[in-house]
């Protein structure tokens, strides 16, 4: 009997072990979604101390790429830095951590002339630009699925920017669209090349130099425009925590969810990102959106969902035709 026990309980203890190794890749997406969608918000808290967009985005570049080295440093891979083929590919790193920083800078700036809501949705419109620019510069198809999402994000983005014109929670809502939908441009190029490079190179050293070489390109443009590199205490921490959170937490486990569940669902997920970020926006800055905001917003998270999706669905095709 007690060998039966024994054994009930072993089987048990496998069951169990079966059980966290097959949900915790979906808890670490969620908690992906949370830490991603604290950015805008902390952004928000951080420009009441008047802190500059730029220097914000400066200073997240930086300890992100820190981190991200640290990283790469205990993963043994940073010698990846010094290969001869990295070494060739260099001004196209020196190029992702430029528009890496465009994308912050504009991103954060647009977040002092309309919501965390509207932004976030707008600058969350990379999968669109990734679809039009893959098609355009590397021929990648996008099938019918993708051509709608497309097609209902523009007229989304279009008219959720133009109704924001009588909102109650913009100060200057063209700019500020233009503004989020640049940062949305640039990290669409950013991530066209890294989807190039990282086809055979480690993630962390890769993303620690170009987010370094973000915060130097940063750092001049800074010094050139004359911004205070000094600030609150407050203010510093809430940056660490950006770059803890949406930066490192975020991308780790998006990475680490990549290799654990379908590309199809990750993606799909990541929409939620907007929805986090406004509510968020509702509990701590009490950015309340109207409710013609939300349902152009609702739109656009549909547009981006579908081309999402079917961007995925081609990856998954690809994937199981190589096998």
């Amino acid at each position: 009997m007690n060998a039966e026990k024994l054994g009930m309980v072993q089987m048990k203890k496998i069951r169990n072990s079966t059980w966290i190794k097959k949900y915790i890749p979906f808890i670490l997406l969620f908690i992906a979604i949370i830490a991603v969608s604290f950015a805008a918000p902390l952004v928000v808290l951080i420009q009441k101390y008047d802190v500059s967009s730029e220097i914000v985005a400066m200073y997240r570049t930086l300890f992100a790429g820190i981190g991200a080295l640290v990283i790469s440093i205990m993963n043994k891979d940073v010698k990846w830095l010094k290969s001869e083929k990295t070494i060739k590919r260099y001004h196209w790193i020196v190029l992702s951590g430029i528009l890496l920083g465009i994308h912050f800078a504009t991103w954060f700036l647009s977040l002092r002339f309309i919501s965390v809501a509207i932004s976030t949705t707008l600058v969350d419109t990379v999968p669109i630009f990734m679809a039009i620019f893959g098609f355009l510069f590397f021929r990648e198809r996008v099938n019918w699925i993708g051509v709608t999402g497309i097609v209902i994000a523009i007229v989304g983005s279009v008219l959720l920017t133009l109704s924001t014109s009588q909102s109650s929670d913009s100060i200057n809502p063209l700019l500020g669209g233009i503004l989020a939908v640049i940062g949305a441009v640039t990290v669409s190029f950013y991530f066209l090349i890294g989807k190039k490079i990282l086809k055979d190179s480690p993630l962390w050293p890769y993303f620690g130099v170009v987010n370094i070489v973000s915060a130097v390109a940063l750092m001049f443009y800074n010094l050139v425009q004359r911004n205070s590199f000094v600030f609150p205490g407050k203010a510093f921490l809430f940056i660490i925590l950006m770059a803890l959170g949406p930066s490192l937490i975020g991308h780790a486990t998006y990475n680490y969810s990549l290799r654990k569940i379908p590309a199809f669902i990750v993606g799909t997920v990541i929409v939620a990102e907007p929805i986090g970020a406004t509510i968020l926006g509702i509990v701590f800055l009490d950015q309340i959106p109207e409710l013609i905001t939300l349902a152009y917003a609702l739109i656009v998270i549909i547009g981006i969902g579908l081309t999402s999706i079917s961007q995925n669905l081609k990856k998954t095709k690809e994937e199981v035709g190589a096998e």
